[in-house]
């Protein structure tokens, strides 16, 4: 079990988080929390944290390279907002490359995806190589990880609806 504010590991039996003080709830909100942290556990790679800006923010650093001449960063990022009322989690991601000076001597880059609008599926790939060697190697599907969390949504009984904007799920 997880504080559903600051994911913390806990007991049934806390009644409160030992690092942020929350009442330990154990309704819905916190049990679907739970869910999606434990779906997402054989992912070690993603970072998790807690009722910052929303619900949950999930974020993954693909590559991180810098070669001397040049430098480039492929980050993952989503966040999830729960709205009880409807029993609708949203869910919003994006993947951010971001680079400066002239680029790795070879690069190779594969991309297969379908977009239908709100979603996107598939993967990339990509190899790049410097002057002193390999500088960046990742593959990522798109799909991975919003489809864990839909699963474990879904089983909850709640809705799951991909949103465009990143304000629709986060507050």
């Amino acid at each position: 079990m997880f504080c559903s504010q600051c994911g913390q590991p806990m007991t049934a039996t806390d009644s409160f988080c030992g690092r942020c003080g929350a009442r330990s709830t154990g309704d819905s909100r916190g049990a679907l929390l739970q869910s999606i942290a434990t779906a997402l556990s054989p992912l070690p790679q993603l970072e998790l944290v807690w009722g910052r800006k929303a619900d949950l923010e999930i974020s993954n650093e693909l590559a991180n390279a810098n070669w001397g001449t040049g430098k480039k960063k492929v980050e993952y990022s989503a966040c999830l907002k729960l709205d009880p009322a409807s029993q609708t989690v949203y869910f919003w991601e994006m993947i951010k490359e971001s680079g400066r000076g002239l680029m790795a001597l070879f690069s190779f880059k594969t991309e297969t995806y379908r977009t239908d609008g709100t979603t996107r599926s598939g993967t990339v790939r990509e190899k790049a190589y410097g002057p002193g060697g390999k500088v960046i190697d990742y593959e990522w599907d798109y799909s991975q990880v919003r489809h864990i969390i839909e699963v474990a949504v879904r089983a909850q009984g709640w809705r799951f609806e991909t949103v465009l904007l990143k304000g629709k799920a986060s507050y």
